[in-house]
């Protein structure tokens, strides 16, 4: 390359001597095969081209070649100057103009904070061997995710969050085998391309038991000591079907299905990807069932055992799916929660709950309606409101209404969660601790949740009569109520034998199919006409049996009129 700007240079000098001389415009020839030398060879080339071309164009070029009239000193040595200054600048100019392209190339196949290569590197390198027909049984997609990498960013900052990801890839190559690339392909992901040996003793689940052993020291990272509690999701490469970005989500579906069932580590199931898929597609669907009246309450009775009165009902929402039928409420509620959905949804249950429970009063049904909320919408302060005016609007008390939210949602955020509650409970309406005994909650936070009623779990009934232990846990969690001056309502109640167990316990309030199922407005109300509910021998205490001081919060029970 440089024999060829050496040639360029040569010629152009002779156009330029055979055009007349310096005096003519072809001089400027020159200044091509000096930013060429300064684009190939940078500041160097530039400088060196420049010197050459203000040579040969210099003292022994003529100003006029007819006339044979020669160039002052000034003259070729200030075009020597300048050739120099162009190619220098042209060189400094052209090598950080191919670094930052570089840099851009770089970026595109890399993560910018940890220097890894990224997404689009991993489909690149899993792209030439799904495509080969050579056998690459052995090789496992492993996506790792950093659960509490957020946590971290936000307590130490991003210089420790980027630090710990670099850790965690350095020591996730230390045990994947020889041949194994690692990658960056989200902030708290990481994935790896691992050579498992069909014959490996454990194969893949070994290896990731030995990534989740080795996860568990501490990273250094940036000076701190951190903890990285990880969980990994794992695809085999024939579970891409030849498509790199569809290995790499289903790696994901393996990752997160194995967090909802409480796994570290799991592999790609087809069942899990059709179950999201159909989710998915669900919730795009949602929307357009509560505008269009898709939806429906259903309504389960409550029982007071101590008068063997039906006191109440709870409001269940239905899908019927113009194609699907009706759709369970476990497909679509859980999934609604984890969206913006679980208001508009709410809102649709809360409406059509209240003006049911007006027009049964007002012909003479007195009931009291209980709706499941999300912690969410408490969150919501115009929610509150509209209950508040829904309520004044249809003329019914605030007690009549009582919102339950489950256990494990108020445990989720605490503080949060009990302040959205002392709002409900200010405004006078009813608070129900739902689906109690499975949320893990301290008796410090049972003690200051402004609820009225507990609903024990349906699995603790279940299994009461069998266990002695389970029977004393719920015998105990009735006297505990008790004493915090609670109702207690045990739901899935499905035969005589647990609702007259439950009577001798102290129980307050019963329901379930042993009561009655879930059914709609028109059938509640010919169920409840005929009274053919079944009701206990024992009694059970209509409220608290014991009171310490004040009450905790509203103090109208429901016990029937």
């Amino acid at each position: 390359m440089a024999v060829a700007i050496g040639v360029l240079l040569l010629c152009a000098a002779g156009l330029v001597y055979f055009t007349g001389g310096t005096r003519y415009a072809y001089l400027h020839a020159m200044y091509l095969p000096i930013i060429l030398a300064a684009v190939i060879f940078r500041v160097s080339g530039g400088v060196v081209a420049g010197i050459a071309a203000g040579l040969l164009v210099g003292p022994l070029m003529p100003i006029d070649v007819a006339g044979d009239l020669r160039q002052p000193v000034v003259n070729w040595a200030s075009r020597l100057g300048a050739f120099v200054v162009v190619g220098a600048f042209t060189g400094w100019i052209a090598g950080r103009l191919i670094e930052q392209v570089r840099h851009l190339r770089w970026a595109v196949t890399h993560d910018v904070d940890t220097g890894l290569p990224n997404r689009r590197a991993l489909s690149r390198d899993l792209r030439p061997i799904l495509a080969s027909d050579k056998d690459e049984g052995g090789v496992h997609l492993m996506v790792l995710r950093v659960e509490n990498l957020t946590e971290i960013i936000n307590t130490l900052g991003y210089d420790v969050g980027t630090a710990l990801s670099c850790a965690v890839a350095e020591r996730l190559l230390q045990i994947a085998p020889p041949g194994s690339r690692v990658y960056q392909i989200a902030p708290d992901r990481l994935a790896a391309m691992v050579p498992v040996a069909a014959e490996a003793p454990g194969g893949t689940d070994q290896l990731a038991e030995s990534v989740l052993e080795a996860m568990h020291a501490s990273f250094p990272a940036d000076g701190v000591n951190v903890h990285a509690s990880v969980s990994l999701g794992i695809a085999h490469l024939h579970d891409g079907g030849g498509d790199p970005d569809a290995l790499i989500r289903r790696a994901d579906i393996a990752l997160y299905a194995g967090q909802q069932l409480g796994r570290r580590y799991a592999f790609y199931d087809i069942q899990s990807d059709r179950t999201s898929r159909a989710n998915l597609a669900l919730m795009g669907e949602l929307l357009i069932a509560i505008q269009e009246d898709q939806l429906l309450l259903h309504y389960q009775p409550k029982l007071d055992l101590a008068t063997g009165r039906v006191v109440g009902v709870e409001a269940l929402v239905r899908w019927m799916h113009p194609v699907r039928g009706m759709v369970p409420p476990g497909d679509f509620i859980p999934q609604a929660e984890n969206t913006d959905l679980i208001s508009p949804l709410s809102r649709w249950v809360i409406n059509e709950a209240v003006g049911q429970l007006a027009r049964w009063r007002s012909r003479g049904l007195d009931l009291g309606m209980a709706v499941n909320l999300s912690v969410k919408n408490l969150h919501e302060d115009r929610l509150l409101e509209e209950i508040q005016a829904l309520l004044r609007r249809h003329d019914l008390e605030p007690d009549c209404l009582e919102l339950e939210v489950t256990e494990s949602a108020i445990m989720d955020d605490p503080e949060s969660a009990l302040e959205a509650l002392r709002r409900c409970r200010d405004l006078g309406i009813g608070l129900s601790i739902d689906d109690f005994g499975t949320g893990y909650s301290s008796l410090a936070y049972l003690s200051e949740i402004p609820a009225d009623t507990v609903k024990i779990d349906r699995s603790f009934v279940r299994k009461m009569l069998d266990d002695r232990d389970t029977g004393r846990i719920v015998e105990s969690t009735i006297a505990l109520c008790h004493y915090l001056n609670m109702v207690v309502v045990a739901e899935g109640v499905t035969n005589q034998h647990q609702m007259e167990t439950l009577a001798a316990f102290g129980c307050n309030v019963v329901q379930g199919f042993h009561i009655a199922r879930p059914m709609d407005a028109g059938a509640f109300e010919a169920w409840f006409t005929r009274g053919e509910w079944p009701r206990p021998k024992e009694s059970a205490a209509a409220g608290p049996v014991w009171t310490f001081g004040e009450p905790r919060g509203r103090t109208t029970r429901w016990t029937g009129s």
